[in-house]
């Protein structure tokens, strides 16, 4: 059944890469303290809240009020319902999803590739198979280990996109009021699968076809997020040992 598995695989995905967002939030407010972080992830902010207004024009959603960043560390966008509904609300929800991967890539890009996420094949991966999740984990390893290796430590750009990848990552994940908003969204596009499901691989016995061609390409490049969310992990840890001596003084 490869159209329910792809999209199987692909919700799967999505919620892994949210969870380990908000994970990842909690590891930086034990590292930093949550004033400095708030200003630290600022530029991720409002890139954030700019994905959102994003898709409010994609959608047809009058945005009445942008505030791209707080002192606490939060923004906002008030819109109006979108024209198309419940597909509507989810594009506006999980847009940071999208936003922040395309910053992502531009980052790499911009700073001349300080450190390399580029070569990792996903030759042999099988995204309409349900042992995806561990190829993807597979992946990530190897992004990882390709990136540290290959880093230009003495280039201020590697410091950089560290930072920016740290900012980016912590605002990628839609907020809760965001899941609640696109929750009855959700909803009906897993019932649509369901019927395209049916429909696509029962009744006439097809395999998938281009539609679900293109979701199994993009859900093999969601081990570029999941690596950059890997490496914040890793610097968080970096961050929480390094200010060990400094805690333990308060």
């Amino acid at each position: 059944m490869p159209t329910l598995t792809a999209f199987l695989n692909f919700s799967l995905g999505v919620t892994l890469l949210i969870a380990l967002c908000y994970i990842l939030r909690e590891c930086w407010l034990r590292a930093l303290p949550p004033r400095l972080l708030a200003y630290l992830i600022a530029p991720g902010v409002a890139l954030h809240e700019l994905s959102h207004a994003a898709g409010c024009l994609l959608t047809g959603a009058k945005i009445h009020k942008i505030t791209l960043f707080r002192d606490d560390g939060s923004g906002e966008v008030r819109h109006g319902p979108p024209k198309l509904r419940y597909p509507g609300d989810v594009i506006i929800s999980l847009a940071p999803l999208a936003g922040c991967t395309l910053a992502f890539w531009l980052l790499g890009w911009s700073l001349g590739g300080a450190m390399n996420f580029y070569r990792v094949t996903a030759s042999g991966t099988t995204p309409q198979t349900f042992d995806f999740v561990m190829q993807l984990f597979t992946l990530v390893y190897h992004d990882l280990e390709l990136a540290l290796t290959t880093a230009a430590w003495t280039d201020v750009r590697t410091y950089l996109f560290l930072y920016f990848s740290m900012c980016i990552s912590m605002a990628m994940a839609p907020s809760r009021q965001d899941l609640k908003n696109c929750a009855v969204g959700l909803l009906v596009l897993c019932g649509v699968a369901l019927i395209m499901h049916l429909i696509v691989d029962r009744l006439l016995g097809a395999r998938g076809g281009p539609v679900f061609e293109l979701i199994a390409n993009l859900l093999v490049k969601l081990h570029y997020p999941l690596a950059i969310v890997a490496l914040s992990f890793l610097l968080c840890a970096v961050v929480y040992v390094a200010g060990m001596p400094f805690r333990g003084r308060r």
